[in-house]
């Protein structure tokens, strides 16, 4: 957990399975394989850090809502013990501090991947 907390280590860490990626996947080894891999990495991150930053941004909590409350109004079986009103929202559950990290990752592993692209396409 002490190499998640450091971001410049965890970007060398990503760089590494990067590279071990490319080593080992790639047909060829040239700069278009090692963007594309690049590539994969960084858009994991970033579809993960836009998807915690929608929903902590309250999206779906509407919709959470509703469901919770038409479970219980239509449910034969009636759980008292349950209280649907209570239970955290899906923006309650995601932590700013995840969210950080996947966009800060996904970024910096993005503007690597443009900067990859610029060095190919000059070459």
């Amino acid at each position: 957990m002490n190499l998640m907390r450091n971001k410049w280590m965890m970007l060398t860490f990503n760089v590494g399975i990067v590279t071990l990626l490319f080593a080992v996947l790639a047909p060829v080894y040239d700069l278009f394989h090692y963007i594309n891999q690049l590539f994969y990495i960084a858009y994991f991150y970033l579809f993960v850090g836009i998807l915690l930053w929608v929903i902590r941004g309250g999206f779906f909590d509407a919709i959470t809502y509703s469901f919770r409350r038409f479970t219980n109004r239509v449910s034969k079986q009636k759980d008292y013990m349950d209280d649907w009103k209570q239970k955290p929202m899906p923006s309650e559950t995601v932590e700013k501090s995840w969210l950080k990290f996947f966009l800060f990752h996904g970024v910096l592993l993005t503007i690597g991947v443009l900067t990859l692209l610029v060095v190919y396409y000059n070459l």
